[in-house]
């Protein structure tokens, strides 16, 4: 239990310390611009109005990879110095601690009767092309963060977005698919240079595991130890809970007046990753990266997605006389019209 709410509290800690500068749009601006519609915007209050883009097929893929080149950007300001010395102070806390918390979650999990096996069933019946679904508990809880999940949420969305014609959801589904494309590629990175050991295949000698890094003079030869047993060495960052944080970001931050998705989003994430130590594939330090991470992408990935709407007193106020307009498009006209000595012609307006 204490493990579940360490969890929730370094979710709640990193939401309410990282920040970013959110794009916003004069309201007058709106209303004379032609690259918006009135379907394109969505009030969540009296005071809050969010304008979306359709999103092009498919532009999710190479965003994803854009979003890896920004991260390092954004976790270099200054908002972000005190949730990142939270996560470094809360992860170097836990690896020390990290073989008794493993024990102690064993222990509690066979006090009340919690499965360590990860109970599955292959439906393709194929090893390559494998679809694994849980059969119990156990294995339900470990598949909370798996990305078949996430895709399955991201479909429907994106589904639901095509049927009523919700820009919004639209773009909510395509934001979900690139922050797995950005989380997923992160990730990998950073297990194939930890190479740190599952508590389930820990060596003797190391009761928190070890950390058998990359080696910078043969990297081809890590990689390929790496991929010989990557059970073995994939425990840093958790990959599920990455996956898991940012797509709960993504959907509470575009439905900002759905005030159940983070507090059922951050328990299931909680849930999973307790279950993950009883599994034996995670442990608890895993875990501050990986939700730090996770959220520092979904914000990044909504905020760059979306208009935020403010009048234009308010606009003076916080940005001076610039504001961040939506891309115009310029304007022109052809008509009849009378000329001199009675001619007719052709006038021209173009409007910039």
């Amino acid at each position: 239990m204490k493990q579940l709410l360490l969890f929730l509290f370094a979710i709640l800690l990193i939401e309410n310390l990282y920040s970013q500068d959110e794009k916003m749009i004069d309201q007058q601006v709106l209303a004379d611009s032609l690259s918006f519609d009135s379907t394109h915007l969505y009030t969540i209050n009296d005071s809050t109005q969010y304008v979306y883009s359709r999103p092009k097929l498919f532009s999710f893929v190479p965003k994803g990879f854009v979003d890896i080149y920004k991260m390092p950007k954004q976790l270099w300001e200054k908002e972000t110095i005190v949730p990142a010395l939270g996560i470094a102070a809360s992860t170097a806390l836990l690896i020390a601690y990290d073989g008794k918390i493993y024990d102690g979650v064993r222990r509690f999990c066979d006090h009340i009767g919690l499965s360590p096996d990860n109970n599955t069933i292959n439906l393709t019946g194929n090893r390559a092309f494998a679809f694994n679904i849980p059969t119990d508990l156990s294995s339900g809880l470990y598949y909370i963060g798996d990305g078949i999940t996430e895709m399955g949420i991201a479909g429907g969305i994106w589904t639901y977005g095509l049927i009523t014609k919700d820009v919004r959801a639209i773009r909510t589904a395509s934001e979900l698919a690139e922050g797995m494309v950005a989380v997923g590629a992160t990730v990998q990175i950073l297990k194939h240079i930890t190479m740190r050991e599952t508590p389930e295949r820990r060596s003797l000698g190391f009761p928190n595991g070890k950390w058998r890094w990359i080696n910078l003079r043969d990297p081809l030869g890590s990689i390929k130890q790496y991929a010989s047993s990557v059970p073995t060495y994939d425990a840093y960052p958790s990959g599920h809970l990455i996956t898991a944080m940012m797509t709960t970001t993504v959907i509470a931050k575009n439905y900002p007046e759905k005030k159940w998705i983070k507090p059922v989003g951050y328990t299931l994430m909680a849930l999973c990753g307790f279950q993950m130590i009883n599994n034996g594939v995670h442990w608890a330090s895993d875990y501050p990266l990986a939700i730090g991470l996770g959220y520092a992408f979904g914000n990044m990935i909504v905020k760059q997605g979306r208009y935020k709407v403010i009048q234009t007193e308010r606009r003076k106020a916080i940005m001076g006389e610039q504001a961040i307009l939506p891309k115009r498009h310029n304007q022109w006209k052809i008509s009849p019209a009378l000329l001199d000595y009675n001619t007719t012609g052709l006038s021209f307006h173009l409007e910039l």
